[in-house]
């Protein structure tokens, strides 16, 4: 992983998840590139393009850059006060205008982004993740992992990771994924079978990712299964009683990460999930 993009507005949440980048950003050794969107929606159409709305813009963009420096200055004091092994990240920023997602897009294809992270504007990082606007549009155009960090989450040495999955192949890559992580950042990882549906999962791709979990058997890598319809409380509850420090997913365009967390099953059971979420892209390379 070379750089880590952080997505920011300024926020107490974004504050907070920058800060915990920041901390996470040392082990791994990477760079961190601060962005934000200083404008997504037209304003005043029928004057587009005026002199009232270009100066508009221009001063967006100037408190953008002005608010970016000061929270690379902040970052880069907090890193150098913890560094240890001599390691100095390199800390830019960049400022748009336009959608935070096609943005969003646009750097990761121009820069070696390996990791997003943006903060949660709800109690939840599962409740923003389903419910936020800008979250989802995001993950909707990353092709690399997406971080959500709750404001009260820490995320500084975390010792358990909890990977939920379906017995899709895109699980190969998210597991391979996390097992790299995990030797850098030092934590257990737990992948944990979620199953929905009643009628059995494709025998082949069942058995390819079982002989793979098989395959590594390493001692920081636990495997179990949970079904049923209320699997979204199973979770939870898992990763409260196990404590879990990140529950990663797998997200899938075409409808199982949409019918795992639908608002009727999920409102209840996870409005009090404070941990950090990690959403993996099933297209991720």
């Amino acid at each position: 992983m070379k750089t880590i993009l952080m997505l920011t507005d300024f926020s107490e949440n974004a504050d907070h998840a920058a800060k915990t980048t920041a901390k996470v950003a040392l082990p791994l050794k990477a760079d961190i590139l601060l962005y934000h969107t200083y404008y997504d929606h037209p304003i005043l159409p029928s004057y587009a393009g005026g002199p009232w709305v270009i100066d508009e813009l221009v001063f967006r963009k100037d408190e953008s850059t002005a608010k970016l420096s000061q929270l690379a200055i902040q970052l880069r004091q907090m890193m150098a006060e913890l560094a240890k092994d001599g390691f100095k990240p390199k800390i830019d920023y960049q400022c748009g205008e336009g959608s935070l997602g096609k943005n969003t897009a646009a750097i990761i294809r121009e820069n070696n982004i390996g990791l997003v992270v943006i903060g949660s504007r709800t109690g939840s990082a599962i409740d923003h993740l389903i419910f936020g606007s800008d979250t989802m549009d995001v993950i909707d155009h990353a092709n690399c992992p997406v971080l959500i960090i709750p404001l009260k989450a820490e995320l500084n040495a975390p010792k358990k990771v909890t990977l939920a999955i379906s017995f899709e192949l895109s699980a190969i890559n998210a597991i391979s994924y996390l097992i790299d992580l995990g030797k850098q950042l030092g934590f257990h990882l737990e992948i944990v079978h979620v199953s929905l549906r009643e009628e059995k999962d494709d025998p082949v791709k069942e058995g390819a990712i079982l002989a793979y979990i098989n395959s590594i058997k390493q001692q920081d890598i636990t495997y179990r299964e949970i079904s049923g319809k209320n699997v979204t409380q199973q979770l939870s509850s898992l990763c409260k009683g196990d404590g879990s420090d990140l529950l990663a997913l797998v997200h899938h365009r075409d409808g199982f990460f949409s019918g795992l967390f639908d608002r009727s099953t999920t409102a209840a059971a996870l409005d009090n999930q404070h941990i950090p979420l990690m959403v993996i892209p099933a297209e991720m390379n």
